[in-house]
């Protein structure tokens, strides 16, 4: 008799952007490119391309050493721990906030009390709608426009709950236009990765099974990754 798939039952769901030319980037980061190096079309046993990206390409991870520079937090892509990387996430609905707005405390303890408390070990990721704005060529630029962001009050209430990772469908998890990138260094200072441009949150649950694994590149400052959730059908 064949064992049943421990996923049965449940819905796969994509988090992840198609990588493409042309899709959003940070203005001083690597754009994606894709360059044709055999073909069977060109007469070659096998098709291949060679590749341009950035560690911090699409649905992505930061790791701890993108913004800390020194201490037990300045480590790579090829540092974090994998089971911090899978299990149960909360995602908290930020639809109403924009322009730079900052998701504060309280909206946090808001969502707690009306879905349940934020465990250690859980990861949060936070709904936006801002993937809606993803395209590739000069529509996407509105992706790059004025995000809202987590406050670094916020950043902390979440380290203080012993969250593993938090999630966006934003370009950062700080808020467009801020300096000092509080949410960033509250985080990944205490070794709480960030995964960035996320999509189809919109799909989730309060809470699902979350998993997203970035390359294991040596002293990576991030990677992209593909994220996926479960979901009960």
């Amino acid at each position: 008799m064949t064992p049943s798939s421990p996923f049965e039952g449940h819905e796969w769901i994509d988090l992840s952007h198609t990588l493409e030319e042309g899709i959003p980037a940070w203005p001083t980061h690597t754009r994606f490119g894709r360059t044709l190096y055999e073909s069977q079309e060109l007469g070659d046993v096998a098709t291949h391309h060679g590749l341009t990206i950035s560690e911090h390409t699409g649905t992505h991870m930061d790791a701890p050493l993108h913004f800390i520079p020194q201490g037990r937090a300045h480590y790579g892509t090829d540092e974090i721990p994998l089971e911090r990387l899978a299990g149960r996430a909360a995602t908290i609905e930020a639809t109403g906030f924009g322009a730079g707005d900052l998701l504060g405390v309280d909206h946090v303890e808001a969502w707690e009390r009306e879905h349940g408390t934020i465990e250690r070990g859980d990861r949060v990721l936070i709904r936006y709608g801002w993937d809606e704005r993803w395209a590739t060529g000069r529509e996407g630029r509105r992706f790059l426009e004025d995000w809202p962001g987590l406050s670094g009050e916020a950043a902390e209430y979440l380290v203080g709950k012993g969250v593993a990772l938090v999630g966006c469908d934003t370009m950062a998890v700080d808020a467009a236009g801020s300096p000092e990138n509080l949410a960033h260094h509250a985080l990944l200072g205490n070794e709480v990765y960030v995964v960035e441009n996320l999509k189809n949150l919109v799909r989730l649950p309060p809470f699902a099974f979350f998993m997203a694994f970035p390359l294991k590149i040596k002293d990576g400052s991030g990677s992209p990754v593909r994220a996926v959730a479960l979901v009960p059908r």
